[in-house]
């Protein structure tokens, strides 16, 4: 009996191995591909600072009005009171 035992916790142990030497390889490939992505234009838009509005709605709002399409990905950068630095990326 515990050799059946040693022999299944081997087994799981090996695949457990395997799996984390795969995961790490991915990890590397995407860290590589993230290297190369393209930072546009930093924007300062107007907002508010009003307690029921977001920051991505001021940001959403600027985009849209400097002619962007509504899917553009971007990154706040900074808030302040009344104003709010993205990067459109």
């Amino acid at each position: 009996m515990k050799k059946v035992f040693l022999g299944i916790l081997l087994i799981a142990l090996s695949f457990g191995t395997m799996s984390l030497t795969t995961s790490s390889e991915n990890v590397t490939k995407a860290s590589i591909e993230a290297t190369n992505v393209v930072v546009g234009p930093t924007y300062t838009a107007p907002w508010l600072g009003i307690c029921c509005e977001s920051p991505l709605t001021a940001a959403e709002r600027d985009i849209v009005k400097r002619g962007y399409p509504a899917t553009t990905q971007y990154t706040i950068n900074s808030t302040t009171s009344n104003t709010v630095t993205y990067t459109i990326f």
